[in-house]
């Protein structure tokens, strides 16, 4: 280099930062996107398995019982959440009125949609 010449600047330009910075924005904007959608996929999981659960519970517990009304409701709390259950009775033609068919669906406190639902078959006990 010659006594009269400047030295090349080093670095970035402004313009090249704030490309940089433009772009480092999109992407974490669609990080926090992805991140929230997961989130929301996750609470909505959870809750289905969660009422799955109670719907088992209820088919298991119909079984159990002696006594099997053809209409049931009531409410559970599972996982600091309320839950509304009922299950309704039906007959199942094909094994001739010998098994009765239960539909327990189970929804989360203010829902109006089930989140879970389950169809349970249950013998009937004649009396000898």
């Amino acid at each position: 280099m010659g006594a009269g010449q400047a030295k090349p600047a080093e670095g970035f330009t402004l313009l090249e930062v704030l490309i940089a910075l433009a772009l480092l924005a999109i992407l974490m904007a669609g990080l926090i996107k992805i991140t929230a959608d997961n989130t929301q996929n996750l609470w909505y999981l959870e809750n289905k398995t969660l009422a799955a659960t109670i719907a088992a519970n209820h088919a298991v517990q119909l079984r159990l019982d002696k006594d099997k009304p053809e209409n049931q409701d009531g409410w559970e709390t599972m996982a600091g959440r309320r839950w509304y259950w009922q299950a309704k009775r039906g007959v199942t033609p094909a094994f001739g009125g010998a098994v009765w068919d239960y539909r327990i669906e189970v929804f989360l406190e203010g829902d109006k949609s089930p989140y879970a639902g389950l169809l349970s078959y249950v013998p009937v006990e004649h009396e000898q």
